[in-house]
C-alpha cells in the first residue's frame, strides 16, 4: 500500500547463485506453480536477445507474475570484445537495467 500511495510499482526481486543442475530454475517454477503465477523466462545469453526485445517483453508480462531471467553471469561476456562503444549488438548493461527498472 505504501508504494501504490506514492505510485511507485511494487516489485520483488530475488538473485540465486550456484552451480549448474543445482535447481534454481526448478525452484523458482515450484514457487510460481505453488503461488499460482505465470512464469516468463528470458536467457540473457541469447545473441538475439536486444535492449529493446527485454524491454518489449517485459512489458508484455502479466502484472502478478514470476519473470525468472536466465544466464545472467553469462549476458555480458562478449560485452568487451565489442568495443568501448558497445556497438556489438545485442544486450547492454544499461538496457537491462532500464528494463528491469
Amino acid at each position: 500500500r505504501w508504494y501504490g500511495e506514492r505510485g511507485i510499482p511494487y516489485r520483488r526481486g530475488y538473485l540465486f547463485h550456484g552451480p549448474p543442475g543445482t535447481g534454481k530454475t526448478s525452484l523458482v517454477a515450484a514457487l510460481a506453480s505453488e503461488l499460482r503465477l505465470p512464469v516468463y523466462v528470458a536467457s540473457l545469453a541469447s545473441a538475439r536477445l536486444s535492449d529493446q526485445a527485454l524491454a518489449e517483453a517485459l512489458a508484455c508480462a502479466a502484472p502478478q507474475s514470476a519473470l525468472l531471467l536466465e544466464d545472467v553471469d553469462a549476458a555480458f561476456v562478449h560485452r568487451q570484445a565489442a568495443g568501448a562503444g558497445g556497438s556489438g549488438g545485442g544486450l547492454s548493461f544499461s538496457g537491462l537495467l532500464n528494463a528491469i527498472d
